[in-house]
């Protein structure tokens, strides 16, 4: 039998999913309970796409994923090894959010959209202990970011950064 745990945890502007699991697991989500708009892969390897479509996204370990697109879908994961996902999800899927991975040593965020006075951003702890301004992180923790004021970040670790536009 092929099993999965899954977990949540509601942050005042997001949440996060996670998914752990075994090979030949598979997992579906209708549009009403969907809300992943970016995923990452801490370990493992599977195929996610639309029901019943042949085009999908072969998801592995280590990498970065945006799945904004899918948020009204009927999807489906198969996983093809044992695996451990972190989601992103938004609150609200009119919310317009941007995500990536931070690789910098140093960060400073501005506003990306000159429209809107002040966009959110927050970084989350994916994976490892990273450093940020001589604070340690640890898996799931998240801090809002503010723009004018630099981020020295060590990294031993995988931290993601998000903006509420």
């Amino acid at each position: 039998m092929t099993t999965c745990r899954r977990f949540y945890r509601e942050c005042p502007e997001f949440s996060i999913c996670v998914n752990i699991g075994k090979k030949d697991y598979v997992l579906a989500e209708d549009p009403g309970e969907r809300y992943t708009i970016f995923q990452y892969g801490i370990n493992g390897k599977g195929k996610f796409g639309r029901i019943f479509e042949s085009d999908y996204i072969t998801f592995e370990g280590g990498k970065f994923y945006d799945v904004r697109e899918y948020v009204h879908d009927n999807v489906v994961f198969h996983a093809q090894e044992d695996f451990f996902l972190i989601g992103f999800n938004t609150q609200d899927k009119s919310q317009r959010w941007e995500g990536r991975l931070v690789t910098e040593s140093e960060l400073d965020v501005t506003s990306h959209t000159p429209e809107i006075k002040y966009n959110r951003h927050f970084i989350i702890c994916f994976d490892g202990k990273p450093v940020v301004n001589g604070k340690k992180l640890k898996r799931y923790d998240f801090s809002e970011i503010y723009p004018n004021k630099k981020y020295n970040i060590e990294h031993t670790g995988v931290i993601g950064l998000f903006t509420k536009l």
